[in-house]
């Protein structure tokens, strides 16, 4: 099993120890960084070459969240109280009394139980905890601060470029440093997550498709016939791309069975948009849902909410469905989201009605806004993004506003006599 393990050098080092004491058939491929930043130079290689990928911290992860789908199964080695038992033990060692602190990453919760449980009676506490929205630097800045105002004579940092910068600056800084019992909980989770991804591509997958002529009301039933038997003879080598068996279940429907792995993979994702696009050429509009499971009956239920999806869209359109109801669509268009169809997230849930729409719709919406790395919409570009009318994303704009859950943070005007487009940001959801 290849994993990929992604962060600055002291922590890999340790994380090394662990796999060739406890992970025999783990065959690490390692990438050093220095600033999390630099993680975008080296993440694309490592989803190409590893069966998942362990993060040596939050920050690293966050990083590449922002703006990069991670493809492959991923963790991260969190740090936690025994993070923090670690280094005051480190700090006892060399003899130091802490007097006044700077801390970040972590909670003060957490750091208030510890410091009680050590009995350690520390004057000042200075927290800054981990925000996925602010820069390394300014955790740097913040400790920099504090030290030079002499408000602090302990420095603790859970980012290791900055541990290296201040320690070459002669500083009193110490390293939310990595536990052995954190590093193997981390690989355990990722393991897991690996073969649970293993056994999903192994899934049934079940893809119906549906097709009709543009001029279907003034064909004859001969070209009919031959619409069909041309179809049939695209699928039928289709099938056999995707190691499946093919189902003719009535004039215009065709079922195909296979497995996930091989429905979902790229390659043939394409073999299937090369038939659409020869297709269209003789008039043939083709429309398609994909559906996965553990039985066959999931796999087929799931196909069928697919193509209800597709027939909305325009020729050529294709949807999946997971089996944990996950939908992903229109498959290879410019604006394709992914989505659930049945929320469990509480949380989600309370917004939802406090929006007053539906929890799939919220789940829709934190799709497009992730994808597309914005806040701020105007009714248009809203309604572009969730495939709806400019009057319904209106709507919703007025719902997010009178909610709380959305600030009008503008009004543009554009030439004409047409009503000014309300830019809103979203707030608290996100």
């Amino acid at each position: 099993m290849k994993i990929g393990i992604v962060g600055t050098i002291e922590p890999i080092d340790k994380i090394l120890k662990v796999i060739d004491m406890y992970y025999s058939n783990v065959d690490p491929i390692i990438y050093t960084i220095n600033r999390v930043s630099e993680v975008h130079d080296i993440i694309h290689e490592c989803m190409d070459l590893s069966n998942g990928i362990l993060f040596t911290g939050a920050g690293v992860t966050s990083e590449v969240e922002k703006s990069i789908n991670l493809t492959v199964p991923y963790e991260t080695i969190q740090r936690d109280g025994s993070s923090i038992m670690k280094v005051f033990w480190s700090i006892s060692q060399d003899g130091k009394i802490i007097d006044n602190m700077s801390i970040d990453f972590l909670e003060w919760e957490l750091i208030y139980e510890i410091v009680d449980e050590f009995g350690l009676h520390v004057k000042n506490i200075y927290n800054k905890p981990f925000n996925p929205e602010t820069p390394e630097v300014e955790y740097e800045d913040w400790h920099l601060s504090l030290y030079n105002k002499g408000k602090i004579d302990i420095i603790i940092t859970a980012f290791g470029s900055i541990y290296s910068n201040l320690l070459s600056l002669n500083l009193p800084v110490y390293r939310l440093d990595l536990t052995v019992p954190l590093i193997k909980k981390s690989m355990d989770n990722l393991i897991h997550k690996i073969k649970n991804k293993e056994m999903e591509a192994n899934q049934i997958g079940i893809q119906v498709i549906k097709f009709k002529n543009v001029m279907e009301s003034n064909i004859t039933e001969y070209q009919a016939m031959v619409m069909a038997n041309a179809v049939e003879k695209e699928l039928i080598v289709y099938a056999k791309e995707v190691q499946g068996s093919i189902l003719k279940l009535d004039n215009h429907h065709f079922m195909i069975c296979s497995t996930k792995r091989t429905l979902e993979n790229s390659q043939n994702l394409n073999f299937y948009h090369n038939i659409v696009n020869r297709l269209k050429k003789n008039n043939i509009e083709i429309f398609s849902g994909m559906g996965f499971g553990l039985t066959g009956w999931h796999a087929e239920r799931n196909s069928k909410y697919a193509l209800s999806m597709a027939e909305k869209e325009n020729n050529g359109t294709l949807y999946i469905v997971d089996h944990d109801m996950k939908v992903r669509g229109p498959v290879k268009q410019d604006y394709e989201r992914s989505y659930k169809l049945i929320i469990t997230d509480d949380k989600l849930n309370k917004i939802s009605k406090e929006i007053g729409i539906s929890p799939t719709y919220l789940s829709k919406l934190l799709s497009v806004t992730k994808d597309s790395n914005n806040k701020y919409f105007c009714s248009e570009t809203l309604a572009n993004y969730l495939n709806i009318s400019v009057r319904s994303a209106r709507r919703l704009i007025s719902k997010l506003e009178e909610s709380g859950y959305g600030e009008i943070v503008t009004t543009a005007i554009t030439k004409g006599t047409g009503r000014p487009k309300k830019i809103i940001k979203l707030k608290n959801i996100i």
